[in-house]
């Protein structure tokens, strides 16, 4: 790579610390929070904040978490009678699955993966699966669960919600962590007297670089590490039950 971590935060640093210095009182201050927590994670990530990055990360985790509870509950050696019936190895996954899960979901649990986790797909993904475009699912979603005290619960069950609902909670097939788009935006935010952001493109590459290295603590204990790899991808490897995963979050 270009760049190691020291040498992109060393090269970023006139524009980390002007992004630092910005007070909350500045009315562009709420609308560049992923450049606020790619600072802060550039400046200090043990004590970084939580932001648009950082969650989407966090979403990540918890959909390995509940595949990887799936591929634990799987009995294989019962799957090969199946498969010898003329069953294929998917359909004897497909039919161990436990759709009576998304009948009352907990109310922490339908926030982060239903409504915030539908911002991680794009609306060419949604668009091939459902034939509907983000606004549209959440409209389902919306009609489909009414909350209770703690919950979330479903009213009429049908084959799209169910769908819908399984694709959110375990689709690997997210949007990146962050992008060129989102951040040229924020750029576009912060006053013109600041210079230095010309380059657009070799500023968002300096920032993908500023994370490699970066560890990402769950609400769980457990770990996600993040590294550049030989290629420059941005990657992740994530520790579901102790079970290390390596996925690509920016390629």
């Amino acid at each position: 790579m270009p760049f190691t971590r020291t040498e992109a935060i060393r090269t970023l640093k006139p524009f980390l610390d002007y992004v630092l210095s910005i007070d909350e009182s500045m009315p562009f201050y709420a609308s560049i929070p992923i450049l606020r927590e790619l600072t802060s994670l550039a400046a200090n990530a043990a004590q970084a904040e939580t932001g648009p990055v950082k969650k989407r990360i966090h979403r990540l985790y918890l959909r390995l978490c509940r595949l990887q509870e799936e591929l634990g509950r799987l009995d294989l050696k019962k799957a090969k009678p199946n498969i010898s019936l003329g069953l294929s190895l998917e359909d004897y996954i497909f039919s161990n699955i436990d759709f009576s899960r998304y009948r009352e979901i907990n109310e922490n649990y339908f926030t982060t993966l239903f409504s915030e986790g539908l911002t991680d797909f794009g609306e060419d993904f949604l668009s091939k699966n459902f034939k509907r475009g983000r606004n549209e699912i959440k409209t389902l979603i919306g009609q489909s669960y009414k909350k209770a005290e703690g919950a979330y619960m479903i009213g009429k069950e049908s084959p799209l919600i169910l769908s819908v609902m399984r694709t959110l909670e375990t689709s690997l097939d997210t949007l990146p962590i962050f992008s060129l788009e989102e951040i040229t935006e924020e750029l576009d935010r912060i006053p013109a007297k600041y210079g230095g952001r010309e380059n657009q493109e070799k500023l968002y590459s300096l920032l993908v670089t500023s994370l490699d290295g970066v560890i990402v603590t769950h609400d769980d204990g457990m770990t996600t590490k993040l590294s550049i790899t030989a290629s420059g991808e941005l990657a992740g490897t994530f520790r579901p039950a102790d079970k290390p995963w390596t996925l690509v979050l920016i390629s």
